[in-house]
């Protein structure tokens, strides 16, 4: 796989509790001589915090990451047993220990908890650990020491951990001594050796969680002992809470996404996220260990205090800034960056934090372009790439749903079309040719996948008695909430094909490779005529009904005639507001601006009706729902995905057609009388590109190494790289 470093593990044994235990504390003893360096590495199935000599070794969370770990059995999927064949890997983070081992006796001191391996039901079984210390001494010879029988262990404090709904820690009799070297472990159990797991060893570069920062709760309702408090905004982490309670008092916190009208959480928007403690007797800080939550309120019930709260998510950067004098526009970027962070936890971009936490296709594929250009996100897009491909089964070439693979609804198309789209953007965002020319073979195997799932020419289901679906969460517009898109499945799911194809074709062009060119056109051709003698109304030049986006959809792909167009523009501009769901809202954005109706895009950005961001922003939404009216999780960043073409159109910074990593880059502003001051910037692998304007100027500034040109009124102006370029605007 390209650019993974395989891991080493030595003669490292794998050991486990015997399955005895989800929740358990490893240890060992071993003897060192004075060193000159040393590393760790570790092979986890489950979470884990390492210690050495009682100290926490990092600042990393929730690992290992998620990934296809290793062959499941007796997993379920559409009430058949679920028989594709996947790839598996598993990534192991690597950490210099130097500073933390001394000569003589030390200590290594595991905790666990089931993460995302040890599931009832869609679990891959008991967790088990594998590590390999090495070093070199004084006299500069090798060492290693590794995991095997002389380890023991014992339950921990955490007495029950699931990864959705929270934890249970109970600190009465808990040995806080056990990380010592002089602890006396008599009565601990000892380790079962487990087989060696099939898995692929690579050595973790993607960015874990971890605390980014902190916020200080405020204080909103307290009845009796039950105190409520506001984080102040929709994140993702855990309140640290301290308590000196006698032993066995009993501290119960709950959070949520709303409060109801009497100011107590919302019970819907719980999800039933809770921690409970039962205090040992000792001072101590209270706080998750094995999961995060998802919440802008929470509800302490007990004696404890709440010190802070911490945020927590992969430890990935904001390299991008926009501001304008719209708030609307303002909010629905802010509110991504924040909805998108949420959701980007164990290596994967989720649907949403709390309520299903998957790495969903769809989703992902979705808005992996506007978190590439304003995340610095290379790495784990890296990751999750590898991820669908891993998930891909090798025999039929089908793209599942979700990746990491989880039970989960989707479709064949707006889904499964990940393989292609999500490389793709990585390689217009990165310019790296390698992870399209290793993913091409099986780019083409889910084509041959969705020919043999084709019926009079369209995309029909991929998995019977499997949920289907082709947009998703179209604002209701008098229908039931939860049943609201109209457009027709095989219609969306063969824009898919037909879209991936069409990058496939591009990506030929990158690659020089050019035997598939007939086959697919030929393929885009035949989907073409299908969708336009079932979906095309000559009498009308709509597709569909020209309802919740479908104009756009066929418009997209360069079929319909002049009316279809003007007919979806007409429409838009009557009812003034989105009635799309995740794909069209995109689709249907971006066509606008593409298509000389910038002022209408930014119309319905903007627009104040009941289907709008602005609504969001008036309830006071610090993120992005996932349905248009509310209902449902309030931390879904699929919508967002329009939050790229601020960027792009707004401050009007786009790439050459044809070009890939900003090397070549075109700065053209389209909504400068709709938004008449605007400023931000993107950070690209060539460097920071930023573009500010007001009333009577424009300011540009490029990186080194690149070649750039400013349009404006008609105009080309040739910018220098390397320097900022500020030019008068004709008012």
């Amino acid at each position: 796989m390209s650019g993974y470093k395989r891991a080493q593990l030595g003669d490292g044994k794998w050991v486990s509790t015997g399955g005895r235990c989800q929740t358990p504390l490893f240890r060992g003893v071993f003897t060192l001589p004075e060193i000159e360096e040393a590393s760790i590495t570790l092979a986890v199935l489950g979470f884990f915090a390492l210690y050495l000599n009682g100290k926490p070794v990092g600042e990393d969370l929730f690992l290992s990451l998620a990934s296809e770990y290793e062959k499941r059995t007796n997993l379920i999927y559409g009430g058949k047993p679920f028989q594709e064949e996947f790839r598996f890997r598993l990534y192991c983070p690597v950490y210099d220990v130097t500073p933390y081992l001394t000569e003589g006796k030390n200590t290594i001191c595991i905790m666990m908890g089931p993460g995302w391996y040890e599931r009832p039901g869609e679990g891959y079984g008991p967790i088990k650990l594998c590590y390999h210390i090495s070093y070199r001494d004084k006299n500069g010879r090798q060492g290693s020491l590794v995991s095997d029988e002389s380890l023991k262990w014992t339950p921990g404090f955490v007495k029950e951990a699931n990864l959705w709904l929270g934890e249970t820690h109970d600190y009465r009799g808990y040995e806080e001594t056990w990380m010592e070297p002089s602890y006396e472990d008599a009565h601990w159990e000892g380790v079962t050796v487990e087989e060696p797991v099939e898995t692929n060893l690579y050595v973790q570069d993607c960015p874990a969680d971890r605390v980014i920062r902190r916020i200080n709760p405020k204080l909103i309702g307290e009845t009796g002992d039950l105190r409520i408090y506001d984080a102040g905004e929709l994140i993702t982490g855990y309140p640290i809470l301290t308590s000196d309670a006698p032993a066995g008092e009993e501290i119960q916190v709950r959070y949520g996404e709303l409060l109801d009208p009497q100011g107590k959480l919302e019970e819907e928007h719980t999800y039933g996220q809770h921690t409970n403690f039962i205090t040992g007797g000792r001072p101590r800080k209270l706080h998750c260990k094995f999961t995060w939550m998802c919440f802008r309120y929470f509800e302490v019930k007990g004696d404890a205090q709440v010190e802070d709260i911490a945020v927590v998510h992969s430890d990935i950067g904001v390299n991008s800034s926009f501001s304008c004098e719209d708030e609307t526009l303002n909010w629905i970027r802010e509110a991504y960056i924040r909805t998108q962070l949420d959701n980007m936890h164990c290596g994967i971009p989720s649907d949403c934090p709390h309520v299903e936490r998957r790495g969903y296709t769809g989703d992902g594929q979705l808005t992996c372009a506007a978190a590439m250009l304003q995340l610095d996100a290379r790495a784990f897009y890296r990751k999750w790439i590898y991820d669908i491909a891993d998930c891909q089964d090798h025999i039929t070439g089908h793209v599942q749903y979700t990746s990491p693979f989880f039970t989960a609804g989707g479709g064949p198309g707006g889904w499964g079309c990940a393989i292609v789209v999500v490389p793709y953007q990585y390689y217009k965002q990165y310019g790296e040719q390698d992870i399209l020319e290793e993913l091409y073979p099986q780019m083409l195997h889910w084509f041959d996948f969705m020919e043999a799932h084709s019926e009079e020419g369209l995309v029909t289901s991929d998995l019977p008695g499997v949920w289907c679906l082709g947009d998703w969460c179209a604002p209701a517009m008098g229908f039931n909430e939860l049943d609201a898109t109209r457009v027709p499945e095989p219609f969306v799911n063969t824009y898919f094909y037909v879209k991936s194809m069409e990058l496939v074709l591009a990506i030929n062009q990158v690659l020089d490779r050019h035997e598939n060119d007939g086959l697919l056109r030929e393929r885009i051709a035949q989907k073409k005529q299908a969708m336009m003698e079932r979906y095309f109304d000559p009498a009308t030049g709509d597709f569909a009904g020209n309802r919740q986006g479908s104009n756009a959809f066929a418009l997209d792909l360069g079929m319909g005639d002049e009316r279809t167009f003007r007919n979806m523009v007409a429409y838009y501009r009557e009812i003034q507001k989105y009635d799309t769901g995740i794909f069209a809202t995109d689709i249907l954005t971006r066509l606008l601006f593409q298509r000389g109706e910038a002022e209408l895009a930014m119309s319905l950005l903007t627009s104040r009706e009941d289907i709008s961001f602005w609504q969001q922003m008036q309830k006071g939404a610090t993120t992005i729902s996932e349905y248009w009216t509310g209902h449902r999780s309030q931390c879904h960043p699929m919508f967002g995905a329009v939050s790229r073409y601020l960027f792009e159109y707004v401050l009007g910074i786009r790439q050459r057609d044809h070009s890939a990593g900003f090397g070549q880059i075109v700065i053209e502003p389209l909504c400068m009388n709709a938004v008449p001051a605007a400023r931000g910037h993107i950070t690209t692998i060539k460097g920071e590109i930023s573009v500010e304007y007001g009333a009577d100027f424009i300011a540009v500034s490029l990186p080194c190494d690149t070649e750039g040109v400013l349009k404006l009124s008609g105009q080309e102006y040739a910018l220098q790289p390397g320097k900022r370029v500020r030019i008068q605007r004709n008012t």
